[in-house]
């Protein structure tokens, strides 16, 4: 794979005029993926979108937010991401190309462009994301990187956040031999995160893909993580969560899943490990229990033939030296955490402060609240509330419902 190019290097002047529009999308006061991709579905482009502020009420975005636009509020940082962008190497793959995944233009929040490196070829593939703990057991990674080689193996390409854990064992088992992988960042494309996983990221510019949203430079936020995680499920045919405790970050992405109308996967785990409750939880709300790759080949059979990928041509699986196709569950003496109460405590006990402080009070004063309105209500960038919402459910403190509704979860 031949590196990326600069992007000052490599965009015409079609492409810089539909860059410098996605940004001023992108950085609009008050307009978030839900507002984005109503204009971009209902103009076709964001330069489209752009060219006719005052008929954005036939996407549904209020008089207020077109205002906003028109004013030009958002140049000053639209211009800095622009100046950063065109000194990044990367392939840029925004709403009106060809090559942006149809999966992700059925999302209702999809991210109007994203910054990749690598084999850009692989967001038109099919695709499953397998996702769970940073803190993975050995019996965890092993079933995780048992099922990454046989679904790559298989030709599905191997969908995950470059986290420590099961993401990196998933990556690196995926692009063994042939197969390839997929690592959605919740960071700038120049900014490898975490430091420990900086050599898969090299290998997967090189043999995989790299892609995300965020702007170059941009660090890692804790926010940033749970909003990337709708391109993980979004990009994928399904997801297979490893390993996940109660209240892990893994869930968030099943969550996303399941509103995305794709497949949940759950492996069940150790019956009194504390690592496999939000496994265990997920497929009592009805995902699908796994036990080895094939469950999930037979369960995607008939959307795999639509990529061409027909269960008779399959190879025939096989184990490496240490790993095992099939995997028992079962419990394990000694190694395995036991659930202690304060596992299962919910996050309310946790004070909070600031803005996190006024969503909550908000939500309790007002009851059931769309996210625009929490925008407009408290005045908290667009991004940075998304990010809130989602640390917020996983303490406990709120609760989201479909269409990016939230209220107070009370106690």
């Amino acid at each position: 794979m031949t590196s990326a190019p600069l992007l000052r290097d490599s965009l015409d002047e079609e492409g810089r005029a539909q860059l410098w529009a996605t940004m001023a999308l992108r950085h609009t006061r008050g307009l978030g993926g839900r507002s984005w991709t109503r204009l971009l579905k209902t103009f076709g482009s964001a330069y489209a979108a752009l060219q006719n502020i005052p008929r954005w009420a036939e996407a549904g975005v209020t008089a207020e937010k077109a205002a906003q636009a028109a004013a030009g509020s958002w140049r000053t940082t639209a211009r800095e991401e622009w100046d950063a962008a065109l000194r990044t190497s990367a392939h840029l793959v925004m709403w009106h190309d060809a090559r942006y995944p149809r999966c992700l233009r059925e999302l209702p929040d999809a991210p109007p462009m994203l910054y990749c490196r690598g084999d850009t070829t692989l967001l038109s593939g099919p695709c499953l994301a397998i996702v769970g703990s940073r803190r993975c057991t050995s019996e965890g990674g092993r079933a995780a990187s048992g099922i990454a080689r046989r679904l790559a193996a298989c030709g599905l390409t191997i969908v995950s956040g470059m986290a420590l854990g099961i993401d990196r064992v998933a990556h690196n088992a995926a692009m063994r031999e042939i197969g390839k992988s997929i690592a959605v960042l919740g960071t700038g494309l120049n900014v490898p995160y975490p430091e420990k996983n900086r050599d898969i990221f090299r290998t997967m510019e090189e043999k995989g893909l790299v892609v995300t949203e965020f702007a170059p430079g941009t660090p890692p936020l804790a926010g940033n993580f749970p909003v990337r995680n709708r391109i993980i499920s979004g990009l994928s045919l399904g997801v297979l969560v490893v390993e996940a405790a109660a209240r892990s970050g893994s869930l968030i992405t099943a969550r996303l899943a399941l509103e995305q109308n794709r497949e949940v996967y759950a492996i069940p785990g150790a019956v009194f490990a504390s690592s496999s409750f939000g496994c265990q939880e997920l497929i009592r709300q009805g995902a699908h229990p796994i036990f080895s790759a094939e469950d999930i080949l037979r369960d995607l059979a008939p959307q795999l033939e639509a990529f061409g990928i027909s269960p008779s041509d399959m190879p025939r699986e096989t184990a490496l030296p240490g790993e095992v196709a099939e995997f028992p569950i079962k419990k394990r003496s000694g190694s395995v955490e036991e659930a202690k109460p304060s596992d299962m405590k919910k996050g309310a006990d946790v004070p909070l402060a600031g803005d996190a402080a006024r969503v909550v009070q908000t939500l309790r004063a007002r009851g059931r609240c769309h996210m625009d309105m929490l925008c407009r209500l408290l005045e908290i960038p667009i991004p940075r509330l998304s990010g809130l919402l989602v640390s917020l459910e996983m303490d406990g403190f709120v609760r989201r419902f479909p269409g990016a509704f939230y209220e107070n979860n009370e106690m």
